[in-house]
């Protein structure tokens, strides 16, 4: 019990980069317009990162990677010509409150990934207008095996798969890496591949989704919890809990680096849980930005950084 009790005290403490930036006291920004007018007043500059494919990176967009009744899901590769010492594959989960966002908003991340050695991949998923849950958690369940199949003719190794995903995409990150076999949350249809990952990334999303604060969001008319969900928390309590990370921690989960905005105890029950249970878990505070800041520098760099950081210590005896 001591030894867990030490991994755990040492793995709560979250980082801080000195590179991020703070809020003064008073209003703050409300969106990315008031952000650049704020910092740019105090000699900062807010810049939307963008990248393009290096030469030694085979990009290839619209692959299948799975069928839906009525429709091909989609999913784009970044493949490099040598792939580094961690041989993994990197899948990258967009956000957009499950109703919205695109896989293609993640291709700056992806060659950030890639021109490092690393595979990367985004693939697309149902939103909450096309299929309820549990419709998205089975596209990536199904975009997991995926990867793991193709991994040893990129150059990867199967069992290196690393989920990193972005707002709502950190929600489905945190349920595919935390649900294993006993939550039937696989597609029906699903290969004998396994869906196990060796690491996860969350940053800035729901990890629990059937305690107060997530009832109360819910209950908001247009609520995308309603939405995606398919219900309130009052007549459906059992989605909610069946779709939330936390619930089903149970000591088989992969190490899981927690990226927060603000409020480094944002993701405290499920990292304690974690920590109960002697599962690795670390956590990255950003600080100074508003809700999709990892976007945009100052915060992309020590985003993927910090995140590098943390799956060459996974892969590091």
């Amino acid at each position: 019990m001591k030894h867990v009790m030490l991994i755990c005290i040492v793995l709560t403490c979250s980082a801080t980069h000195a590179e991020l930036p703070q809020f003064d006291k008073g209003p703050r920004p409300k969106n990315f317009n008031e952000l650049r007018e704020y910092y740019a007043s105090r000699g900062l500059r807010i810049v939307h990162k963008k990248l393009t494919t290096p030469a030694d990176v085979q990009q290839t967009n619209d692959v299948i990677y799975s069928e839906r009744p009525g429709r091909p899901l989609h999913i784009d590769t970044f493949v490099p010509k040598k792939v580094n010492a961690t041989k993994s594959v990197v899948i990258l989960v967009h956000g957009g409150g499950w109703k919205k966002g695109n896989r293609s908003g993640e291709h700056t991340k992806a060659v950030w990934f890639s021109s490092r050695g690393y595979v990367a991949v985004c693939p697309e998923y149902r939103l909450s207008g096309e299929a309820t849950f549990p419709a998205a958690i089975h596209d990536l369940k199904d975009a997991i095996r995926w990867a793991r199949s193709h991994a040893a003719q990129w150059g990867a190794n199967s069992n290196n798969i690393i989920l990193m995903g972005f707002s709502a995409g950190a929600h489905l990150v945190a349920l595919a890496a935390t649900a294993g076999p006993e939550a039937g949350l696989d597609p029906p249809d699903s290969r004998k591949l396994s869906s196990s990952v060796a690491a996860c990334i969350a940053v800035a999303g729901p990890s629990i989704t059937n305690d107060e604060r997530t009832f109360r969001n819910a209950r908001a008319p247009g609520s995308n919890y309603q939405l995606f969900f398919g219900g309130l928390p009052e007549t459906i309590p059992d989605v909610y809990e069946r779709a939330s990370p936390a619930h089903w921690v149970s000591g088989n989960e992969p190490p899981m680096l927690f990226i927060t905005e603000g409020n480094p105890d944002a993701h405290k029950t499920i990292r304690s849980r974690l920590c109960k249970e002697g599962v690795r878990n670390e956590g990255f505070n950003l600080t100074g930005g508003i809700h999709s800041e990892w976007n945009w520098e100052p915060w992309f760099t020590p985003t993927m950084e910090e995140t590098e950081k943390f799956i060459r210590s996974v892969f590091t005896p």
